[in-house]
């Protein structure tokens, strides 16, 4: 008798999400830390932090909105918009105070326009957020006439490279944007709501909440965090480019739905989605020392997606 308990206490903690994902983020570092000894350095392991970062920011954004049942797709042109606003309008006014509120302005703008769309409209979410991420590709050429101006201000190259007790701040910055976001979704009417919404929109719809202003707040959350991300980016790299972001599209969903959010919403929450992240970026770093190419990173982060997906649909038809 004792013997089964103990194994299904070990079955139990294998299976279970935080647990599973530590599991995964020591055996990755295990394995890469062989195939390359440098990479269990400080400095190294604090240079894939600041890499998480970034992405971990945009998740922030990302795990609302799948946990509502939907996902971004205008990650890629949010961030670089956002980004192309802050560097171009601070070197117009000479004042990083008015591109930061400027950018910012322009994130709340980018949520209320795919949150009304989604919520008010009735568009699917995916097909709501591609649709923007065009529309503001060409509105990020219109804006800068096909010409990058302007770069990072002193004070955000400092955020995204500078150090306080050997800690980035940028990492600083995601960590305390994490807890405000686990504090969120765990304390809060307004999380519990994200988390009703998510499982079944039509019995919110039937209550006392507010479907429809739970969704618009969610994207516009999310358009401002990846409209910060976008400024951090701009500090990371010194001044923006058009393809700054296009490798968050298809991560920032893998991180999400590894983090064990359920990508049919309802069930998650952003503590996982941080370590999603981090495991992201481990078996990138491995993929790079692999000397894989970017098309077979590619290829591996579809997919990651892909294996998820069909082990999650598995699950919910073993537990019908």
């Amino acid at each position: 008798m004792e013997a089964t308990e103990k194994k299904l206490d070990l079955k139990q903690l294998l299976t279970s999400n935080g647990p599973r994902i530590v599991l995964m983020i020591l055996a990755l570092y295990l394995v890469s830390g062989i195939l390359e000894p440098n990479y269990l350095a400080p400095s190294h392991i604090m240079s894939v932090l600041v890499l998480c970062s970034f992405l971990g920011i945009i998740c922030i954004g990302q795990t609302l909105i799948i946990l509502t049942g939907g996902a971004d797709l205008s990650v890629a042109y949010s961030v670089t918009f956002a980004a192309c606003i802050f560097a171009q309008t601070t070197k117009t006014t000479g004042n990083g105070m008015i591109g930061f509120a400027a950018t910012i302005a322009v994130g709340i703008l980018m949520g209320l326009f795919k949150g009304i769309g989604v919520a008010v409209l009735r568009i699917t979410p995916m097909v709501m957020t591609l649709a923007t991420n065009a529309i503001l590709m060409s509105c990020t050429f219109l804006y800068t006439q096909g010409v990058l101006k302007g770069e990072s201000t002193a004070l955000v190259t400092a955020l995204a490279k500078d150090s306080f007790l050997g800690i980035r701040y940028c990492v600083l910055v995601w960590a305390a944007l994490g807890i405000l976001t686990i504090f969120l979704l765990r304390k809060t009417a307004f999380g519990r709501k994200i988390f009703a919404v998510g499982c079944s929109s039509r019995v919110t719809d039937l209550s006392a909440i507010n479907t429809k202003a739970v969704l618009i707040g969610v994207y516009v959350i999310a358009s401002v965090m990846m409209a910060i991300a976008g400024i951090l980016l701009i500090g990371h790299l010194g001044y923006p480019n058009y393809t700054m972001a296009d490798d968050y599209q298809l991560i920032s969903i893998a991180a999400v739905v590894i983090g064990g959010t359920s990508i049919l919403g309802g069930h998650g929450g952003y503590l996982g989605t941080m370590g999603g992240v981090v495991i992201i970026y481990l078996i990138q770093s491995l993929l790079i020392i692999l000397n894989m190419a970017e098309a077979g990173r590619e290829i591996v982060n579809g997919a990651i997606i892909l294996i998820i997906l069909l082990a999650y649909g598995r699950g919910k038809k073993q537990s019908a």
